[in-house]
């Protein structure tokens, strides 16, 4: 589970990631890239002076012995999220349920992240109230007090004139958008 309110521990990087010492640094690595910490390629003009000015800008994720303050207070929020997210991504478990996991995570990064969890063998669950989140999905669930309205592929729902998913999408300014998304979505299913 990714949730919106992540759980660090005072530890480094690395133990936060992977506690019990299974995995590789390049695997974890490549964690990392795939939820946007490290860039792809790394920037080899970053300083590795003692410069307090240079070591403040230099990215702590590429080094897993980077240490993280107790409830990962040296982080921002998104930064959080994002470790619980590699973490998540570094064990592939079968089922992966992502509780508002990118609420504040950056509309770019949010982007790339949900490109990277598109690819996925998991079974994925998310509760989200970002649209452009859930757009590419197979299925949405659509509440309402607690109660299901809807539930459908996201360009069906959209095809419902007066339908609680396309008001929602209507009213986030943003409906020609998500209804393309949703088609490329739904076309791209036809073709497997």
């Amino acid at each position: 589970m990714v949730p919106q309110d992540p759980t660090l521990f005072t530890g480094t990087i690395r133990t936060n990631l992977d506690p019990f010492g299974i995995y590789t640094d390049k695997e974890i690595f490549e964690a990392l890239k795939r939820v946007q910490l490290i860039p792809e390629v790394p920037d080899t003009s970053i300083s590795t002076t003692t410069d307090p000015i240079s070591t403040s800008n230099r990215n702590i994720f590429l080094d897993l012995s980077s240490p993280v303050a107790e409830s990962g207070n040296n982080l921002s929020q998104g930064q959080k999220q994002l470790v619980c997210l590699a973490r998540a991504l570094l064990k592939a478990p079968k089922v992966i349920l992502f509780d508002e996991a990118t609420a504040s995570i950056d509309y770019l990064t949010d982007s790339k992240i949900q490109a990277t969890i598109r690819q996925l063998e998991s079974t994925t669950i998310t509760i989200a109230h970002r649209l452009n989140t859930v757009i590419y999905y197979d299925k949405v669930l659509v509440l309402d007090q607690g109660r299901v309205k809807e539930f459908a592929h996201p360009y069906e729902l959209l095809q419902i004139e007066k339908g609680l998913f396309r008001t929602m999408c209507e009213h986030s300014g943003e409906v020609e958008v998500l209804e393309g998304m949703a088609k490329e979505a739904w076309e791209s299913r036809l073709i497997i």
